[in-house]
């Protein structure tokens, strides 16, 4: 048995797109042999698409249809649970389906912050030429028509941007609430509806889209966030250890950048300090040259001797006639 699940960015281990939701989780939860090899080309799976399950029944691509098939090979996490809980499982599949599914489609495929800057950005760069030209539109455009068969004012985005929230935050809070302070949904260990909720927590906490209201509301519910990272620690150390390892790659190379930002910043300025001295140094040296070489001439205002104040006496010179008078 094999499942394919799409390298997704940020946390690179979940799918999103297919109803297939939980079908990760729920494998480790039941404890089935099950190899993961994770795939960017949807194109080389038997069925064309992914997130699929290649198994004897052939390729699913159902969540139903894949617990289905475990169950009947005596892999299940729902052996524990009573009729009752088993019944609870269906009404909050059908609450996460309803209020949850919806506001992950928007801010992923429909969203355009989101769609352009992070989703689409990373379809168009990670699936080989020419399905990279073809995907991503044709998810966004799918998406687009189930939000505008869901509101009759499909053209008031900002109103049905708000609804979907505000449906999604209804269904976190009740989940939060049904959680409680208990490990998992139903007591100690985990059940279909844990595969179902963390699949779709581990979404919105982990993946940063550009409309963060959601994963906001999460952080805003503490057991919300300790059960997505009590389960992460547990089942998947694999996976959260390498997107640990990628986030301080990321801010590694974020601070290293910022390192040499400065350091161009600094080197811009010694130049423009080196490049004025220089100047002037090269001006004071050439008008020295041209000082010593008469070129230039500086008239320093000599001093001119002062009149001297003669007392003349005029008698004297009227003595002084001819000698023979």
């Amino acid at each position: 048995m094999v499942y394919h699940p799409w390298i997704y960015p940020a946390f690179k281990c979940w799918s999103l797109m297919e109803e297939i939701h939980g079908s990760q989780a729920y494998v480790k939860f039941a404890g089935a042999p099950v190899s993961v090899v994770k795939k960017t080309n949807p194109f080389r799976t038997p069925k064309g698409q992914l997130p699929v399950f290649c198994c004897t029944d052939g390729p699913l691509t159902n969540f139903s249809e894949v617990t289905s098939f475990l169950r009947k090979q005596n892999y299940s996490c729902d052996y524990e649970l009573s009729p009752k809980q088993c019944s609870e499982v269906v009404a909050y599949e059908h609450l996460l389906k309803e209020k949850l599914y919806p506001a992950i489609m928007y801010l992923w495929w429909v969203e355009p912050k989101s769609y352009y800057d992070v989703i689409h950005g990373w379809f168009f760069q990670n699936i080989p030429f020419p399905f990279k030209l073809w995907y991503p539109g044709s998810f966004h455009k799918k998406n687009v028509d189930l939000i505008n068969s869901l509101f009759d004012e499909s053209d008031n985005m900002e109103l049905v941007e708000t609804e979907l929230h505000k449906q999604a935050q209804e269904c976190l809070t009740a989940l939060s609430n049904r959680l409680g302070d208990k490990e998992y949904f139903f007591g100690k260990t985990p059940s279909t509806l844990d595969a179902l909720v963390f699949s779709y927590l581990i979404l919105l906490l982990k993946v940063d889209v550009k409309v963060p209201v959601l994963q906001n509301h999460i952080k805003a519910c503490p057991n919300l966030s300790r059960y997505v990272s009590k389960i992460l620690q547990r089942y998947f150390p694999g996976d959260l250890h390498a997107a640990q390892k990628r986030k301080l790659k990321s801010n590694l190379g974020a601070s290293k950048e910022g390192v040499v930002a400065q350091t161009k910043d600094g080197e811009f300025a010694n130049k423009g300090r080196n490049f004025l001295l220089s100047g002037l140094v090269a001006m004071t040296a050439m008008f020295g040259y041209a000082l010593a070489a008469g070129l230039v001439q500086v008239d320093l205002g000599e001093n001119q001797p002062l009149e001297e104040d003669y007392d003349y006496d005029y008698d004297d010179y009227g003595d002084a006639g001819p000698s023979g008078e």
